[in-house]
């Protein structure tokens, strides 16, 4: 039951402790409610698909013919994306940025 006894409680969500603040699936709704929203995911799903059928798919055919591991240059893409949206998200002149680095000055 929940705290007020009108039902089961809700089971925490497993990525509950990886977001601190909104709901990113709120934000991400955002850009349905416009028509500029919705070209612009229309646009980058174009290009983003375009650049995997034509540019990252080859080089990871290549890389896995020679006996090498593409998983790990996709995951060396998937965290270059996420860099980049935290960098769209906050700019390095926002505090959340984490730029510049705050480093211990002490003695």
């Amino acid at each position: 039951m929940d705290q007020d006894g009108g039902g089961p409680a809700a089971e925490p969500d497993a990525f509950d402790d990886l977001f601190d603040g909104d709901d990113p699936a709120i934000e991400r709704a955002v850009l349905n409610e416009s028509d500029e929203g919705r070209r612009i995911q229309a646009l980058f799903v174009a290009a983003f698909g375009a650049f995997v059928r034509d540019e990252l798919r080859p080089v990871l055919r290549d890389v896995a013919a020679t006996g090498r591991q593409p998983q790990l240059l996709v995951n060396g893409l998937a965290d270059l994306l996420r860099s980049v949206a935290d960098q769209i998200e906050f700019p390095l002149d926002h505090p959340r940025s984490g730029f510049p680095p705050d480093l211990d000055r002490s003695p």
